[in-house]
């Protein structure tokens, strides 16, 4: 009778023991497996090559997209002429574009064979250009003439045998944004020389024009006086101007990407197109970059007395730059990349479509890989799905070997669950079966 007594007593023990050990494993699973799902999913795609597959699955969800945009058959090529008709009536190009590009998925599947075609017969410039090329053939007549005069590139009256070709033969890629995204304190920049007009007739990239609204010193001392003098409560563009002002004259290889970007942000500020989240994200971002109670300090003390206007201009310059906080900066010229690289493979106006998109840093990240996939399909999809463009980036899984140990240690810990499992059951029918018996 002790004998059986002291069995069940150690039974007992054992399954407390285990109940415990089942209890933790089941805490510390869900907790492991989320820790582990963030790392291999939030990685830094704005410096690290874009995986082949997240392209390419994200090339397939974007190709499927367009193809449920279409129309039945009989209706697909007026609705796709439609849609370039609008965007070219809002001069949004980056989009119209897209639409060109989408042609063989958006159209009935004649004319997209002939499209395909008529762009394979082609040999001059990239795929995507013969094929917006090719899909010019198939719009009407007036809105062919609309798309072709508003991105025809510029006549240079020192290059005769450009100026006399053809419209036919120009390269009716060439885009130039919008100037109504520029207000009165910017201006669109980026001339066009002789060679960069030759380029144009086969790389359309080479000639589009940025937006920038960064201005001068005399300009960032006006309006840093403003700000001191309460007129202008906004800093967040001043001082991403600022740092895009000290930037460019740094020579800093990212000075040409942050300025471009700034102004991005600039033009999509004042017409209220950030999402609020994103807006909050950014402005904390450029405040831990350039603070703005220390920097009101330095201003202050700049504007005493009376002085010329370019040595006050040299001094307000000084005090930003006294102000920046190296470290914080890189961390914003790393999101500013982002913003850069979209308007790289779009355009400025592209850009601002897709960042107005953006609540946090991972949908920034989302849009340069549909970005990266797509070009500038991916601004026609924003214009039709919102916010949901986002959804068709495929970010995969960022392998390293951290990672494959931590699911390694994961699946064991799965496993420790199992037997724990299975042993308390064991115990616990053996503990029945030694009641039953005593």
């Amino acid at each position: 009778m002790t004998s059986r007594w002291r069995q069940r007593e150690a039974l007992r023990a054992s399954t407390w023991r285990q109940s415990l050990l089942f209890n933790s494993l089941l805490l510390i699973l869900p907790i492991f497996a989320a820790h582990i799902v963030i790392s291999a999913y939030t990685s830094d795609i704005a410096t690290d090559p874009l995986g082949l597959d997240a392209r390419t699955e994200t090339r397939e969800r974007i190709e499927e997209e367009l193809a449920a945009l279409a129309p039945p058959p009989d209706r697909a090529r007026d609705a796709w002429a439609q849609r370039i008709e609008a965007t070219l009536s809002e001069r949004d190009f980056s989009a119209a574009r897209g639409y060109l590009l989408a042609a063989p998925l958006m159209l009935d599947r004649k004319d997209a064979q002939a499209v395909e075609a008529a762009a394979e017969a082609e040999r001059a410039g990239t795929r995507d250009q013969r094929l917006a090329r090719a899909a010019l053939l198939f719009l009407p007549d007036n809105v062919r003439a609309s798309y072709q005069r508003a991105i025809a590139p510029p006549v240079l009256s020192d290059m005769p045998d450009l100026a006399t070709q053809s419209e036919d033969q120009r390269d009716t890629e060439t885009e130039a944004d919008s100037a109504g995204t520029a207000d009165a304190e910017g201006q669109l920049t980026g001339d066009t020389d002789i060679e960069a007009a030759a380029e144009a007739l086969y790389d359309p990239l080479k000639t589009r024009r940025a937006i920038s609204l960064i201005g001068d010193r005399s300009d960032l001392t006006r309006r840093s006086q403003r700000w001191l003098l309460g007129e202008s409560r906004d800093t967040l563009t001043l001082r991403l101007a600022a740092l895009g002002l000290i930037l460019r004259e740094d020579g800093t290889e990212q000075s040409e990407s942050f300025a471009e970007a700034a102004s991005i942000l600039t033009a999509a500020h004042r017409a209220g197109r950030l999402e609020a989240r994103f807006s909050r994200y950014i402005s904390s971002r450029v405040e831990d970059a350039l603070p703005a109670a220390p920097l009101r300090d330095r201003l202050t003390a700049t504007f005493e007395g009376v002085r010329t206007t370019e040595d006050r201009a040299e001094d307000v310059v000084a005090a930003y730059r006294a102000t920046v906080q190296p470290e914080a900066l890189s961390r914003l010229t790393r999101d500013m990349a982002i913003i850069a690289r979209l308007a790289q493979l779009t355009s400025s106006t592209g850009a601002l479509t897709l960042v107005e998109q953006a609540a946090t840093p991972e949908d920034m990240r989302r849009a340069l890989l549909i970005t990266e996939a797509g070009g500038e399909r991916s601004v026609a999809l924003a214009r039709e799905l919102g916010r949901d463009v986002l959804s068709l980036a495929q970010i995969g899984a960022q392998w390293t070997w951290a990672l494959a140990f931590q699911v390694m240690a994961l699946t064991s810990l799965a496993v420790a669950l199992i037997w724990v499992t299975a042993s308390a059951l064991s115990q616990a029918d053996t503990l029945r079966l030694s009641s039953r018996f005593s």
